[in-house]
C-alpha cells in the first residue's frame, strides 16, 4: 500500500423505532464497551454474521452491506472500499507490504470476512434491519483485527471503535492493538417499550490518518437470558420414564417463562413439548438420541420468537442398556469341594438371593443363585446361574531326560476319575489337547491339568530331573616351545566311547583319547565325546606356542677370499622361530659402518660378511662390533649384538 492518509474508523449502531417521529436513544452512554449478560444467550439475529464461506477468494456479488462504501471484487480494496474475502494471502499492491496476511476467524473451511479500507469521509459500511422485542436485554459482539502490519515506533493509527445508537455513542473500545490478532468486542443494552425492530449500522465517523484499516467477522446479536443449567446427557432405563430437570439463575427478566423443546434423533428443527412450561419435564417414553432444550423469555408471547428468547445447551437422552447383563465368575461349579466364585461385574448396587450385597460371592453348595444389579443411573437387571458339584481326580507318571540338558523327558496322565463329560489335558497352563501324553520335555517342575466339560480341573505336579552331566577335564592351558610336542590327556566321570578333536592341525589323530599335539602356532583344541550312555560332553585346552629365541654368531674368523670355507666369513645362525633379519650392521673400532643388510630371510647368503669394506677391499685384522634386529614367529622384534675378531691371512 502506498502511503495514504486513512481516516479513523468508528462503528455506529443505528436503531429505527416505528411510530417515533425521530430516533430516541435506548441506552445511556458508557465510556468502555462491556456486556452485563451473565446467562444463556438466544439465537443469533445475524444468521449471516460470519459472512458465509466459499471457494472464490472474493465474493463476486455486492452484498449491499455498506451504503456509504464501494464494494470491490479486485482486492485489495482502495480507500472507502470493502471486500468480502476468505483470505488476504497473495494480495498485491499496497497490501503486499503494509497489510497482514490472514484468513477469517472461524472454524469453517474457506470462511469469509469483511475487509475494510477506511475512507476519508464518514460513511456507513454495514446496515441491517433486525427484529427485536420490547423491554429485552441484548448483547452485541463483533471480532475485529487491525489490517496494518506491526511496525514498532511508527505512527500507524490503531482502530478505536465507537458504537452508537441514534448517533449517540453507547460505548467506545480501547485502541485495537496492531498485533496480528483478532479481538472480540461486546456490549449490552435494553430495548424500550414498544420497540419491535432496529436498524444496525457500522459507521466511520473519524477524521483521516495513517492506518486504521481493519477486518471484521462473526457479528452476533442475541437476546440475553438467565443462566440455564441442564446436563449434557440424561440416562434412562429401558421401558421406564425419565424426568429432565433444569436450574436457572441471574435472570434479567422481571418474570421468567419457560418452554421445553425437543428434536428427534436424526432430524432437524426444534418442536415445542406440550405442557413443557416448567423447570422439570417428565418424559413418559424416552427415545435414545432425542434432544431437548429449555427456552426462557420475559413473556409467553416471546417464547416462540427466536430474537426474544434465550436457550439452554442441548440435552441428549441416552439409554442405560443393561439387557446384556449375564452373571458369571471365575468358576460356576463346586470343584472337588472348593466353593464356586460368582461375579456380577461393576455396578452401583447388588442384591443376591443369599442376601449378600457385594459384587462377587462364594457359592458353598450346588443350586440356583440369583442377583439383581443396579447401575449408577438406577437401572436394574437380574440374572440367575445354576452351580454344579463335581469331583475330579487323576494321576500322572513321567520319565527324566536321558542326558543332562536335553529335552527327552515325557509325562503321561491317567487314572481319571469323576468329572462331567469328556476331559482334556494341558501342561504348564499351555493349550489343551485330547491326548494325555506330553513328550520332548526338559528337566524342571511341570504341572499337568485335567479339565472336564464344566471347567472343573485337577492339577498334578510332575517334576523331571536331569541325570549327572558328562564332566571332562583336559587339564589347564599350557605353553610349549615351537617344534616341541605334548600328549593331551583326558579325564571323565563316565567311561567314554567316542572322541572327536578339533582342529586337526598339529594332532597325531582326531578320534583317539590321547593324541600328541605339536602345533606351530597358538591353538585352542576342543574335544567332543560321548559316554557309554550316549550322552555328550565337551572341554577345551589352549596351547600357547612360544618362539625359540636362540641366536649364535662366531666371535672370530679368518679373512680368505680365495676360499669359501666355513670359517672364512661372519654370519648369524638363527633358530627356526626367526622369520626375518630386519637389520644386520657391522662397525669397526672407530664406529664406522663397514657392512649392512636389511630385511633378509634367515640363512640368506646376503647375511655373510667376508671381512671387506663396501668397496670390496680387505680390511685389517681387528675387533669389529655387530648389531642385529631380528623378527620372530610371535611377531616380536628383538635386538642382539656382539663382537667378532677378524684375522688376516
Amino acid at each position: 500500500m502506498s502511503l495514504h492518509v486513512y481516516p479513523k474508523l468508528v462503528i455506529s449502531l443505528l436503531f429505527c423505532f416505528p411510530g417515533y417521529a425521530e430516533a430516541q436513544p435506548v441506552a445511556a452512554p458508557r465510556a468502555v464497551c462491556q456486556s452485563t449478560c451473565t446467562g444463556n444467550l438466544g439465537e443469533n439475529i445475524f444468521p449471516n454474521g460470519d459472512f458465509g464461506s466459499g471457494i472464490p477468494n472474493v465474493v463476486a456479488i455486492n452484498p449491499g452491506f455498506a451504503p456509504g462504501y464501494n464494494y470491490q471484487v479486485n482486492p485489495p480494496p482502495n480507500d472507502g472500499g470493502y471486500t468480502i474475502a476468505n483470505s488476504t494471502v497473495g494480495w498485491g499492491s499496497f497490501a503486499a507490504s503494509t497489510w497482514i496476511k490472514i484468513q477469517d476467524n472461524g472454524p469453517e473451511p474457506n470462511g469469509y470476512m469483511m475487509v475494510v479500507n477506511a475512507s476519508y469521509t464518514p460513511g456507513l459500511f454495514f446496515l441491517k434491519k433486525v427484529p427485536v422485542c420490547e423491554n429485552t436485554l441484548y448483547e452485541f459482539s463483533i471480532d475485529i483485527i487491525s489490517m496494518n502490519t506491526p511496525a514498532p515506533g511508527s505512527n500507524i493509527i490503531q482502530p478505536k471503535v465507537a458504537f452508537e445508537i441514534d448517533s449517540v455513542t453507547v460505548c467506545e473500545t480501547n485502541e485495537i492493538p496492531i498485533d496480528v490478532s483478532w479481538h472480540t468486542v461486546r456490549f449490552s443494552f435494553s430495548t424500550g417499550p414498544g420497540v419491535s425492530q432496529v436498524t444496525l449500522g457500522l459507521r466511520n465517523n473519524a477524521p483521516g490518518g495513517y492506518g486504521n484499516d481493519l477486518a471484521i467477522d462473526n457479528i452476533s446479536f442475541r437476546a440475553c437470558g438467565p443462566n440455564i443449567d441442564v446436563p449434557a446427557t440424561v440416562y434412562f432405563c429401558a421401558g421406564q420414564p425419565v424426568t429432565l430437570n433444569a436450574t436457572f439463575s441471574d435472570s434479567p427478566y422481571p418474570s421468567t417463562v419457560y418452554q421445553w423443546q425437543t428434536q428427534a434423533a436424526g432430524s432437524a428443527g426444534w418442536q415445542n413439548v406440550a405442557a413443557g412450561n416448567g423447570l422439570a419435564l417428565p418424559v413418559p417414553q424416552p427415545v435414545e438420541g432425542d434432544q431437548y432444550r429449555l427456552v426462557a423469555a420475559s413473556a409467553p408471547a416471546n417464547l416462540d420468537l427466536p430474537h426474544c428468547r434465550a436457550v439452554s445447551q442441548p440435552l441428549e437422552l441416552m439409554l442405560d442398556d443393561v439387557s446384556g447383563f449375564v452373571l458369571g465368575g471365575t468358576d460356576t461349579i463346586l470343584c472337588n469341594g472348593a466353593p464356586a466364585v460368582l461375579d456380577a461385574g461393576p455396578y452401583k448396587r447388588y442384591k443376591w438371593s443369599t442376601g449378600a450385597t457385594t459384587a462377587n460371592i462364594e457359592a458353598p453348595a450346588p443350586g440356583w443363585y440369583t442377583v439383581t444389579v443396579t447401575t449408577v443411573n438406577d437401572c436394574p437387571a437380574t440374572d440367575s446361574l445354576f452351580v454344579y458339584a463335581v469331583d475330579l481326580t487323576a494321576s500322572a507318571e513321567g520319565a527324566d531326560p536321558h542326558c543332562a540338558g536335553d529335552s527327552s523327558g515325557w509325562i503321561r496322565a491317567g487314572n481319571v476319575q469323576g468329572g462331567a463329560g469328556p476331559v482334556r489335558f494341558s501342561l504348564d497352563k499351555g493349550p489343551e489337547q485330547d491326548q494325555a501324553f506330553f513328550g520332548r520335555l526338559p528337566a524342571g517342575p511341570h504341572t499337568v491339568t485335567v479339565r472336564d466339560s464344566l471347567g472343573c480341573h485337577f492339577d498334578i505336579a510332575v517334576p523331571l530331573t536331569d541325570p549327572p552331566p558328562v564332566l571332562l577335564s583336559l587339564g589347564g592351558d599350557r605353553d610349549i616351545l615351537v617344534c616341541d610336542s605334548l600328549e593331551l590327556a583326558v579325564q571323565s566321570n563316565f567311561p567314554l566311547t567316542s572322541y572327536w578333536w578339533q582342529p586337526s592341525a598339529g594332532l597325531s589323530c582326531t578320534t583317539c583319547p590321547g593324541p600328541t599335539a605339536m602345533p606351530m602356532q597358538t591353538t585352542v583344541y576342543t574335544l567332543s565325546v560321548r559316554d557309554e550312555r550316549g550322552c555328550p560332553g565337551t572341554d577345551s585346552v589352549r596351547i600357547t606356542v612360544l618362539p625359540r629365541l636362540d641366536v649364535y654368531a662366531p666371535n672370530v674368523f679368518r679373512q680368505d677370499i680365495s676360499e669359501n670355507g666355513p670359517n672364512n666369513s661372519f654370519t648369524l645362525f638363527l633358530s627356526k622361530s626367526a622369520v626375518r633379519v630386519r637389520r644386520l650392521a657391522i662397525f669397526d673400532r672407530w664406529g664406522e659402518l663397514v657392512f649392512q643388510r636389511e630385511n633378509e630371510l634367515p640363512g640368506s647368503a646376503a647375511l655373510h660378511w667376508d671381512g671387506t669394506d663396501f668397496r670390496g677391499r680387505p680390511l685389517d685384522e681387528g675387533v669389529f662390533v655387530w648389531q642385529a634386529d631380528i623378527e620372530f614367529s610371535d611377531g616380536g622384534v628383538r635386538q642382539h649384538a656382539g663382537d667378532v675378531t677378524l684375522l688376516s691371512r
